[in-house]
């Protein structure tokens, strides 16, 4: 786990290996019970990219990012510079957060975007239907 920069880790927070953590100038703060999956990335600053000016000269950024209370992030899930992350919300894998997430949001993807909401998808996850016949193939409710 690499952590650098002003990070704030609330109570009971899990963080597996191979995760990057860096808080920029503004800082990240990951709310209480919040899990962060293996290979995790989450960058509190962006680098210009104005094409008058070498790279290695651009200025640097940070707005910070903020994940809330009861979150799941996925393994190899990015997390981009001044994103909020609303409480409950879950986040897959691989996803690449550009934007707010919502409360109790599912997000999937890259750009990630909502593909369910917590309060209701155990009641249609594959597994949790009582006298079901499990559909064909793999798909998602």
């Amino acid at each position: 786990v690499y952590l650098h920069g002003p990070v704030t880790l609330e109570a009971g927070v899990s963080v597996n290996a191979r995760c990057h953590i860096d808080g920029g100038n503004r800082g990240i703060v990951i709310g209480a019970s919040t899990r962060l999956g293996p290979g995790c990335y989450l960058f509190a600053f962006n680098h210009g990219i104005d094409p008058t000016m070498d790279i290695k000269d651009q200025p640097v950024s940070s707005e910070g990012i903020t994940i809330g209370q009861d979150c799941w992030l996925g393994a190899s899930v990015c997390v981009t510079d001044g994103v909020v992350i609303g409480d409950h919300a879950v986040i897959g894998i691989g996803a690449v957060v550009t934007g707010n997430v919502p409360e109790w949001a599912i997000m999937g993807g890259n750009p990630a975007r909502q593909i369910g909401d917590r309060r209701t998808w155990a009641s249609r996850a594959r597994g949790n239907r009582a006298n079901e016949e499990e559909p064909e193939g793999d798909t998602i409710p």
